[in-house]
């Protein structure tokens, strides 16, 4: 395949991406009436079947990149070929069922995938939107404590952009081990404290300044090192973990420009901002692309030794936490 015809095919995935072609949906951390904040996006393969060229998709989409192929990694290493004894994923915190349905048409009928929220109007929309698109998943709502389901149930766990607003993480990572099989596939991206290298981040918190769009609800941040002995403890040994957006001042600076402009100090911040902004909101979509892209091939990089603010963590269970009871795995 030519060069030329690569990227026009990387183009055609982005606008495939960015065209309003599918359900509408309520947007990426929305505010509902009763001040609950939504989380609502549509799947990356929204047609019943993956073509080759859809996969390019990914490369737009940073994060799914990582745990996707993750879980399909594990899938691979699954033997069972007996559809009576599914490979079975968990998408806990699932919003309204975006990444549930990716992995059915990533896996098909030789996966279970069930997804939890604690968001009883995202479950329901989510089960609105899997019958959108032909889904056959089930969606659960839960307390935020206690998992729906028996002990070494599931083969996989994907939870992405949760972990920050768990109030009793602890108790929430040991509900993860015991409802994960033993040598089972953990495929999180976490919240974090800001790092020591998200230098600008850093110095505007230091100020009095969190630029964090969603400040309000994170209340669990921990750094690095505490979310690595949060997972270790929990009975997990992390394969990888990478940072993401280690330079979101000059790829995303529209996450900065509501709290910045705000200020009266921080001058050429704030005029650099907006100058980003400006251009980035002008060449949109091909800036965002490049933004999302450019996060892809950071973390493939640099993220194995960064600190910025929010991780992949791609991890096994290696033992049942302390307390969970044995069970048959």
């Amino acid at each position: 395949m030519s060069a030329s015809k690569c990227i026009y095919i990387l183009i055609k995935c982005f606008y495939m991406k960015k065209e309003n072609k599918l359900p509408e949906n309520l947007g990426w951390g929305e505010l509902s009436e009763e001040g609950v904040e939504i989380w609502d996006a549509n799947p990356v393969f929204e047609d019943p079947e993956i073509k080759p060229w859809h996969w390019l998709k990914l490369l737009f989409y940073p994060k799914k990149f990582f745990l996707y192929r993750y879980l399909m990694k594990a899938k691979k290493r699954y033997k069972q070929k007996d559809l009576r004894k599914p490979f079975r994923i968990l998408d806990v915190g699932c919003g309204t069922g975006a990444d549930i349905i990716d992995l059915k048409r990533i896996f098909g009928r030789e996966v279970e995938v069930v997804g939890i929220d604690v968001v009883k109007l995202q479950v329901e929309l989510a089960e609105k939107k899997l019958k959108q698109y032909g889904v056959n998943a089930e969606v659960k709502y839960y307390d935020g404590k206690n998992f729906p389901f028996p002990s070494h149930y599931f083969h996989g766990v994907l939870s992405s952009d949760v972990l920050g607003h768990v109030e009793d993480v602890p108790q929430w990572l040991k509900e993860i081990n015991r409802v994960t099989k033993k040598g089972g596939s953990l495929a999180m991206f976490s919240e974090s404290e800001v790092g020591k290298h998200a230098w600008i981040r850093k110095y505007l918190l230091n100020q009095g300044v969190n630029v964090d769009p969603h400040a309000e609800f994170h209340i669990s941040l921990y750094s690095k090192k505490e979310l690595k002995d949060l997972l270790l403890q929990s009975g997990f040994n992390i394969e990888k973990m990478l940072t993401a957006f280690w330079a979101s001042f000059l790829v995303h600076p529209d996450e900065f420009y509501e709290k910045l402009q705000q200020q009266e100090d921080f001058a050429i911040l704030r005029y650099i901002n907006k100058f980003l902004t400006f251009i980035k909101k002008k060449t949109h979509p091909v800036s965002t692309a490049a933004a999302e892209f450019y996060g892809l091939l950071e973390m493939l990089t640099l993220g194995k030794w960064l600190e910025a603010q929010g991780y992949i963590i791609l991890a096994k269970k290696t033992r049942d936490h302390y307390g969970v009871e044995n069970a048959n795995s």
